[in-house]
């Protein structure tokens, strides 16, 4: 069993879903443990404060996992005037390619501008086979 820990920075989008208040999508990319481009892909069920998520990163050429949220996510007002910060954490529910098999969970620790905008940073440990 390889144990493999990385962090990363993801910056992106998130929007609201046509025709919902409180059902978004967020679209983030940067860079993985390989220095690999990374898209990630999320629906994020917001509720007052809290929410729940799930989603998949892609490292390209490297694999790709999808997740979903433990417990409840954290949203709210930063010291910072028009932006807010949160934090979750993610069980990787499926894993492909070099992460065929693998068990493990995500730390997201992030902000979001007024306007959408997201900078994400990661902490992942995975658990391969």
């Amino acid at each position: 069993m390889k144990n493999m820990v990385f962090a990363m920075e993801l910056k992106g989008k998130v929007v609201p879903v046509t025709g919902t208040e409180h059902i978004l999508q967020a679209k983030l990319a940067g860079r993985g443990p390989q220095a690999e481009p990374v898209a990630f892909e999320s629906t994020v069920i917001l509720s007052g404060n809290t929410f729940n998520e799930s989603g998949s990163i892609d490292y390209h050429g490297y694999g790709k996992l999808k997740f979903e949220t433990v417990g409840v996510g954290h949203l709210g007002q930063s010291p910072v005037a028009g932006l807010q910060s949160g934090v979750v954490n993610w069980k990787v529910t499926d894993a492909q390619g070099a992460f065929t098999g693998a068990t493990g969970y995500i730390t997201s620790n992030f902000t979001i501008s007024a306007e959408g905008d997201v900078v994400d940073n990661q902490y992942i440990r995975l658990f391969i086979p």
